[in-house]
C-alpha cells in the first residue's frame, strides 16, 4: 500500500530559548491557567463561574459542560413534546460526557446509538455538520446538575435550535417553575474557541483568551484506574489547544528523532498522569512532551517539575523551544499535492475517492469547516485570502498539508 508522511520534522539539538514557568491554580484550583508559547501566560480565570461552553463556529452544534466542577448532564427524554410531563428523574437517564480527546465533541453531542448513529441535541447526525448557515432543530430533553456536590441544583434544559452560530435554550426547574427562555450569539467571540454561560446568573462569561496552546485545569477524565477500578474521574492536568503534540519516555537531556507519525492533535496528550500521588506529589521521571505551535513556527519540549495539589496549586514546567522545518514527502502516485489546485480560487479537488475525515483549520488551529466522506471537491470559497492547514484522516494515516487561498 502506498502511504503518504507529510510534515517530517528536522529539530536541531541547539536550545534556541528555554525557560522555567511557574503559576498557580490557586487552593482548590480555583483557577484555570492558559498559556500560550508566544505570550506565556495569556488567561488566568475562576474555574466555577460557568456550566455550559458553546462553540464559536457557526457550523459546529457543539456544546460542553464543566465536568472539572462537577456539572453533570443526562439525557432525559428524546421527544421534546414531552417537556412539560418530564418532573422526575428516572435510574434509567443516561449520564453524557465531554469527550477528553476533542474540544468538538462536548456532552451535547458527545455518543452513540446501538445502531451506531451519532447522538446529538437535536435530529442531525454529527457527522454530517459540514453545511454552512444550516438551521439545527433540537429534539431532546436533559437534565443538568450543578453548584454543590451534597446538594446539587437539578434544572431541565433543551437546545431548541441553533442556526448560524446562535444557540437557542429552553431552561426550567423539574416541576416546571421557572420557566426561560434564552439566546446565546457566539459570533462575537469569533476569534475564541467557546463562549460561557453561567447557569447561576444566566449571563455569558467571556473568559478564554484569543491566544492560547495549553490550558492548564479541571476536567472529567473517562478511564482513571484506582485500586484496580476503572472509572470516570475528576483530575487536574493539561489539555492543548489541537496542538501537535506527542509524549516521549526517555533521559531528559535526549531529544528523539521525530516524524509526524507520532504526533495526534488528541487534546489530552499530557493529560493528567505526568505526576504521581503517594502522600504528596512527584513527578514522573524521565517524561517530557513535544508540541507544535499553533502557528507551525516551533516544536516545544514540556518537562514538568513541580506539582503541589490542590492545597496551594502550585505547578511549574521547563518549556524549550527548537527551531521547526517541516519536509513535504509524498509518494503518492507522484503526485505533488493531495489537494489541488494550491493557491485555490477557493474550490480544491482531492485524489480521495472514498470515505475520509477532510478538517480545515486556520494557523491558529481554529477548526474553520469539518467533512467526511469522499472529497471530490471543496468549496472554501466562504474563507478569507490566507493560509490554512488541511487535515484528512483515513483508517491508516494523517495527511497534513497547508493550503493557500487566493480569490
Amino acid at each position: 500500500m502506498l502511504r503518504l508522511f507529510l510534515l517530517n520534522l528536522l529539530i536541531s539539538l541547539s536550545t534556541f530559548s528555554q525557560e522555567i514557568v511557574e503559576f498557580s491554580l490557586g487552593q482548590g484550583y480555583q483557577y484555570d491557567i492558559y498559556y500560550s508559547f508566544n505570550q506565556g501566560i495569556s488567561g488566568y480565570t475562576e474555574s466555577d463561574n460557568w456550566e455550559l461552553a458553546f462553540s464559536t463556529n457557526p457550523n459546529i452544534p457543539n456544546v460542553r459542560i464543566n465536568s472539572g466542577k462537577s456539572v453533570k448532564l443526562f439525557l432525559l427524554s428524546e421527544n421534546i413534546n414531552n417537556w412539560d410531563s418530564v418532573s422526575t428523574v428516572p435510574d434509567s437517564a443516561i449520564q453524557l460526557r465531554n469527550s477528553n480527546e476533542s474540544w468538538d465533541l462536548g456532552a451535547f453531542v458527545n455518543g452513540y446509538y446501538e445502531s451506531g448513529e451519532s447522538f446529538t441535541w437535536g435530529d442531525f447526525n454529527y457527522n454530517e455538520i459540514n453545511q454552512m448557515n444550516q438551521n439545527y432543530v433540537g429534539s431532546k430533553i436533559f437534565l443538568i446538575e450543578y453548584g454543590s456536590v451534597l446538594n446539587p441544583i437539578q434544572k431541565k434544559i433543551m437546545i431548541t435550535e441553533m442556526t448560524s452560530g446562535m444557540y437557542y435554550l429552553r431552561i426550567s426547574n423539574l416541576d416546571g417553575t421557572s420557566d426561560q427562555l434564552f439566546s446565546v450569539d457566539t459570533e462575537p467571540y469569533s476569534e475564541k474557541k467557546f463562549i460561557y454561560f453561567s447557569l447561576s446568573d444566566n449571563q455569558l462569561i467571556d473568559r478564554e483568551p484569543s491566544n492560547w496552546d495549553i490550558i492548564f485545569t479541571r476536567y472529567e477524565e473517562e478511564y482513571v484506574t484506582l485500586n484496580g477500578t476503572t472509572m470516570p474521574y475528576i483530575v487536574t492536568g493539561a489539555l492543548t489547544n489541537e496542538n501537535y503534540c506527542f509524549e516521549f519516555n526517555g533521559p531528559a537531556d535526549f531529544n528523539p528523532p521525530m516524524d509526524s507519525t507520532q504526533f495526534s492533535t488528541i487534546i489530552n496528550t499530557i493529560g493528567y498522569d505526568w505526576k504521581l500521588y503517594s502522600g504528596s506529589y512527584s513527578i514522573v521521571p524521565d517524561r517530557a512532551y513535544f508540541i507544535l505551535s499553533n502557528d507551525q513556527l516551533f516544536v516545544h519540549k514540556i518537562t514538568f517539575q513541580s506539582f503541589d495539589g490542590g492545597q496551594t496549586g502550585n505547578m511549574s514546567f521547563l518549556t524549550e523551544e527548537f527551531n521547526y522545518n517541516p519536509i513535504t514527502i509524498n509518494e503518492f502516485n507522484s503526485i505533488s499535492n493531495f489537494l489541488y489546485p494550491n493557491p485555490s480560487d477557493g474550490i480544491i479537488n482531492s485524489l480521495f475517492l472514498y470515505d475520509v475525515k477532510l478538517e480545515i483549520r486556520d494557523l491558529s488551529g481554529r477548526l474553520l469547516l469539518s467533512n467526511f466522506g469522499p472529497i471530490l471537491n471543496v468549496d472554501l470559497s466562504s474563507l478569507n485570502n490566507g493560509h490554512y492547514v488541511a487535515t484528512i484522516t483515513t483508517n491508516d494515516d494523517i495527511f497534513v498539508e497547508r493550503i493557500i487561498v487566493s480569490k
